[in-house]
């Protein structure tokens, strides 16, 4: 019933990760380039690690968690973006589970 939909999920899901992935890394290179702190370089490594547990057909991603916990105190709005990629692809997720039911 949801096949089509389900698509379209998948598809800007993973636009959407893509794009903060990558804008998340070079935010977190050029951060640390100009002030050399371990802790930007840290969260470096682990989104690089985070990306390989990528899962779009069934909208898993760890690397918005690690981007939201850089943004925190940093930038308010990429904070909340990924805030709402965190929580966005959770509840479609539940509410496709219980359609199907």
């Amino acid at each position: 019933m949801f096949s089509g939909f389900d698509n379209v999920i998948v598809i800007v899901f993973w636009i959407a990760t893509f794009i903060a992935f990558f804008k998340g890394a070079y935010d977190m290179w050029r951060e640390y380039r100009t002030s050399k702190e371990k802790s930007v370089l840290y969260f470096l490594i682990v989104l690089v690690i985070t990306w390989f547990w990528f899962n779009p057909y069934e909208l898993v991603a760890l690397h918005p968690f690690v981007l939201m916990a850089y943004y925190w105190n940093r930038n308010r709005w990429m904070r909340n973006a990924m805030l709402v990629l965190v929580l966005v692809p959770f509840v479609i997720r539940v509410w496709l589970i219980a359609a199907s039911m």
